[in-house]
Order: structure tokens, then sequence, then C-alpha cells
């Protein structure tokens, strides 16, 4: 059930100000639709022991990792020699995971249904950094397995931590349309993966007044733990016929994702169309639903899911209707929206009043206020396909949880032009309240441009 806030009670006293602009690299590579920064990255950009942690894609298409001292400015890049980049697909990103119990990086890169692209460190290299002579040798060679004689293909790649110390890894098979979400455990007691598990399906018929599609995949927002140790993923489905996203999903798991349970703490067989109780708010087909959008918890356990879509109303004011088949609405209808769900599992919702930019990142503070980060369209943007254009400014904006989240608005403005979609470092925004945003400069097509890491704290 989703209920519908009140209007705005107060205004948030919320500033910011900017502590920090790093350069990272000159040369980083540019592709049409980004390669650098796109939401469906978790994490390219991660903070371990006083440490900061960066992967890209140079501009000789080398995978790179760069790490620094969280209190200096001068980084220190592993250019891998020994793979290079060849596509120029947006889908083919890299991800980067960090084990808490034993110090290993993870590395993962370049797919889009393609064969396991996976390097990992040797132990203790993010735990004790200062150790660690920053260079190849540090990493293993890449290999297309996790488990022993279990080859995958994926796309998505995604790691994120335990509470317990851990690292787990999850990823799609198959296609757009027709996929399913798959979940390894990493044991740093043994350093090696384990316990191959499907945590979602893609099976079963969905109808709407636009047809019927026996065949969908779901897209996340994020996968996050709470307070209480319990994973929390929201998500869209976008069904295979049609092609359209639709509805916002939750579920969470009170064992690491072995099983899952819905909004009313009811267990599920593995999540699929049909199960009960997952569906939070209806968004129907031909409101341009966007994929992967940004999804938080914070202290109370409370989570927040942010996408855009269009409504009847913002699109009627474009001279348009809901369309059939896959699209995301003409760039002035579009809106971000707030869902979050309440200690007592009742969901809210709320539309911001700006138009939408690219897919946005939502963070909490430690007093539970809410944070969107995004790349706001500059008048001259250049747009690309559905939902992807290359000059962008940095907006941030900001609501008080003491309103109920009513009183959003935009704190900071940072010009770009920007050509990514905007990832922060989420881990040492917990530990210490900067917010680091990864920012790549705007440059023609296939013309290397700059990575920068641009910072914030909260003004007290």
């Amino acid at each position: 059930m989703i209920l519908l806030v009140a209007p705005a009670v107060s205004v948030s006293a919320i500033e910011l100000t900017k502590t920090g602009d790093v350069l990272v690299d000159a040369e980083v590579l540019m592709i049409r639709g980004g390669i650098n920064g796109l939401s469906f990255q978790q994490d390219a950009l991660i903070s371990h022991q006083g440490y900061q942690y960066v992967g890209y894609y140079d501009g000789k298409r080398r995978v790179c990792l760069a790490r620094r001292k969280q209190s200096e400015e001068s980084w220190q890049v592993i250019r891998f020699e020994d793979y290079r980049f060849t596509s120029v697909d947006s889908h083919n990103t890299i991800s980067v995971g960090i084990c808490p119990k034993d110090g290993t990086i993870h590395l993962v890169f370049d797919h889009h249904g393609h064969p396991l692209h996976y390097r990992v460190s040797l132990k203790h290299v993010a735990s004790q950094p200062e150790k660690a002579k920053w260079t190849a040798a540090l990493f293993g060679r890449v290999v297309s397995e996790l488990e022993r004689g279990k080859p995958i293909a994926l796309t998505y790649p995604r790691f994120w931590q335990t509470p317990q110390g851990g690292l787990q890894f999850c990823y799609r098979v198959r296609r757009a349309g027709d996929g399913d979400r798959v979940l390894v455990d990493y044991s740093p007691k043994t350093g090696n993966w384990g316990g191959t598990r499907q945590i979602d399906s893609g099976a079963g018929m969905f109808k709407d007044h636009w047809g019927q599609s026996p065949t969908r995949c779901s897209y996340p927002n994020g996968y996050c733990f709470g307070p209480d140790g319990n994973l929390h993923v929201t998500w869209v489905w976008r069904e295979g016929k049609g092609n359209a996203n639709h509805d916002l999903m939750y579920s969470y798991s009170e064992d690491n994702g072995r099983t899952w349970l819905n909004n009313k703490g009811e267990k599920l067989s593995i999540p699929h169309v049909g199960s009960r109780g997952i569906t939070v708010a209806t968004i129907p087909r031909g409101l341009g639903l966007i994929n992967t959008g940004g999804q938080a918890v914070d202290s109370k356990g409370r989570v927040h899911a942010v996408m855009w879509h269009c409504s009847k109303e913002t699109l009627a004011a474009e001279g348009q209707q809901p369309s059939k088949g896959y699209g995301f609405g003409p760039p002035k209808a579009r809106r971000y929206h707030h869902y979050w769900r309440d200690v007592d599992g009742k969901w809210h919702h709320r539309e911001l009043p700006w138009m939408a930019g690219n897919r946005p990142k939502v963070l909490t503070d430690r007093n539970d206020n809410a944070l969107l980060i995004w790349g706001a369209a500059q008048p001259a943007a250049k747009w690309f396909g559905s939902g992807w254009f290359r000059h962008a400014d940095l907006k941030i904006a900001v609501a008080t949880a003491k309103s109920g989240y009513t009183d959003w608005r935009i704190v900071h403005v940072e010009r770009g032009p920007f050509a990514n979609e905007m990832l922060a470092d989420t881990h040492r925004w917990q530990r210490d309240g900067t917010l680091s945003v990864m920012v790549q400069e705007t440059a023609d097509h296939h013309v290397p441009s700059r990575l920068r890491i641009v910072e914030f704290r909260i003004r007290k």
C-alpha cells in the first residue's frame, strides 16, 4: 500500500560545503553511452581502511585500479597490461569489491552476456594498504569462473559486503527481458567462492491492458544490508514482450540471500512476477519507468528508492499519452519519484518537482536525512537514445527525515559538463560523512577526458 505524503511543512536546513576536487586521471576512455560511472556499477568508487579506490578504463582501453590515501590528492594507478577493452558497449563496466575480513580486492569487468572476467588480489592488500606496493603483481590472472569447473556468462555484476565481513557477488544470466539473478558467497577463510544460487526468476505470465508477456528480468536499484542485518532489494520488472519496465518490487532476506520474504515478512519461493506481497507501488507500462535507479537503507531500517518515470499529467503537459513498448517518455515529462518504506512496512511516495536528468542515487546521513545526486542536463545537452546525455551538471538535493521527506530542495550544483551518471563512495559516506562523487568531463566520442572526484560535507 502506498501512502501519499502531506504537503511540505518545513524548509530543509541542511547545507553542503565543497571540500575537495581531485584529479584521478587526465585521459579516461569516453564512448557513446559512457563507460566510467554508470548507475548499475556497485561499486566503482569505494573506500576501506583510510584508502579510496576507483576502477575505470583509461584512454588506452586498459583496466585501471587507482588508490589514494583519503587525506591526500595524489593517486597511484595500476594499469593492467594483460587485458584490453575492445567494446563500444556501455554495459561493459567495471565493478570493485573489497572483502573486509581478509583484505582482498576483487575486480570484474567487460560483460554484456560475456564469459566472466574476474581477478582478485592477494590477502591483506586493502586491510594493510601501507604494506602493499601498488603494482599489478598484487593481483592474479583473469579467470572465467568463481567456482571450480563452473564457467559463467553474465551481465551487470555487483559486489557488496556482508555484516559478517564477507563479500557477495550478484549478476544476471541470459538477457534483457528474459533473465534471472544469481548470488554467490566469498569465504574469507578459504579464499574461495561458493553457494551459487538463483535469487529471482523471470518466469511467469504478466498481463496488463497492453497485452501479456511470458518472460522478463529484474533491474535492481541496489542491494543493501540494513542495521538489523537484513539484505534489502527493490527492483522493477522489464518484460520480454514490449520491453517496457513496470512496478516497484521489494523483498528482503534475513539469511544473506538464501531465503527471501515479501513486504509483510512472509516467506517466498524464488521471487517472480506472480509472488504475493512484493509489488509495493503500481507503475504501469507506458509511463516511461527507468530501470536501475537508487536505493538506500537508513539507520532505522527504512528503505528508500528513487527512480524516474512520467505521469499522465506530465505526459499530457507535453502533448503525449502513455505509449506501448520500450521507451522512457519525453525528457520534460520525467520526474524523480521517492518511494520509502517506514518501520511499519508502509510505503510512501512523493514526486519531486524537477525535470529528471540521468539515473539518480540516494543516500541517507546519520540523522536519516536523504540526499539525492544526479546528472542534470545542461541547456545544450546532447541526448542519445532514451535516457543518456553527455552534457550534465552534478546536482545534489536533500530532504529531512523530520519532515517525512517532504521538503526536498537542491542545495548544490557542480557545473560540468559531465558525461557520466553520478556514483558516490557510499562506504566513506557512511564512515565519516564525506560525500565523494566521481565525475568524468565531457569530450567528443572516443576522445579521452578527465576523471575527477569532487567532495562535500554537511555544513554544521
